[in-house]
């Protein structure tokens, strides 16, 4: 006779010694008897986060870790990162590469010699394009104060003989956002947390001035519920659903309301200026998270 072992004598116990109409209802619920495929996706763990790495790198080409070598060090701040195709990955610089991919593809990098980018968190997109991107001699970030403190300081460790290249202007310095010229404007989850007429204001002085506007923002908001948080309420949700262009609700875990949310997507972000409407030369979902969209725009 074969005897069960300890670990599942214990398991069930604790889980399984009532099998009941009750208990069928609800064992494979998020807080239920976790003990088949899935851990608890309330766990407090990396597990899936790790996965969802692992999964990701899976996906990618020979060019993708060529590219991801080239950058260098991307370890500064210690994130949490996978080993795969000898390269330690993290979801910044993986999010960063199938950016730079994305533009290349698109001929969105073709002869860009000078970027400005909005809202750069600390540095990352900057750090591999100018790795990545040979013909790129200036790149310009624009943000708060404190954030253009953490780019600089990122960059002049994790990059130090780039950092020269880069100019760091004040979101409030409008005379000097003004003189800035750029062949190509990035803006990358930053457009998502700030009011529309901000927003507007970036769009009239900075990217309407320049030949292509590369954007990566999400197409809509989610409540909290759909991952599992609490969700406040219709009259006291939080001012992000105030921010961005795109504020309708959205289920970002099905695939048709994505697709239709993406349309809208590409024509609130579309640039227009005294010079022509922009046309979309290219635009795909993010892989990683699909509920955020490339977009590159460029002039006629």
């Amino acid at each position: 006779m074969t005897k069960s072992s300890k670990l599942w004598e214990e398991v069930i116990r604790q889980q399984f010694a009532s099998v009941d109409d009750e208990f069928l209802s609800g064992f494979r619920a998020p807080e239920g008897a976790q003990r088949f495929v899935a851990w608890s996706p309330y766990e407090r763990s990396s597990r899936y986060l790790k996965f969802l790495l692992f999964a990701i790198a899976d996906r990618q080409t020979a060019e993708f870790f060529d590219a991801y070598r080239k950058i260098g060090n991307c370890a500064v701040g210690n994130p949490l990162s996978i080993r795969y195709s000898d390269c330690d990955l993290n979801a910044d610089y993986l999010a960063a590469v199938e950016e730079w991919l994305f533009l290349l593809r698109a001929g969105g990098l073709d002869g860009v010699e000078r970027v400005a980018e909005i809202g750069a968190g600390f540095g990352r997109t900057c750090h591999t394009l100018m790795r990545l991107a040979s013909s790129i001699r200036e790149y310009t970030i624009i943000d708060l104060e404190p954030m253009l403190n953490l780019s600089r300081a990122y960059l002049q460790k994790a990059a130090p003989d780039l950092v020269d290249r880069v100019r760091f202007v004040s979101s409030l310095d409008g005379r000097t956002q003004d003189a800035v010229t750029a062949d190509l404007v990035i803006n990358i989850d930053s457009f998502q947390e700030m009011p529309p007429p901000v927003i507007d204001d970036y769009m009239r002085r900075i990217v309407a001035g320049a030949r292509s506007f590369y954007c990566k923002n999400p197409v809509g908001k989610y409540l909290p519920g759909t991952v599992g948080l609490p969700d406040p309420g219709p009259h006291e949700r939080p001012e992000v659903f105030e921010l961005g262009y795109c504020r309708g609700v959205v289920d970002i875990f099905d695939d048709h309301a994505l697709r239709e949310a993406r349309i809208a997507y590409l024509e609130a972000y579309r640039p227009s200026a005294d010079r022509g409407v922009y046309t979309v030369a290219a635009a795909k979902p993010m892989e990683m998270f699909a509920y955020y969209h490339h977009a590159l725009y460029v002039r006629p």
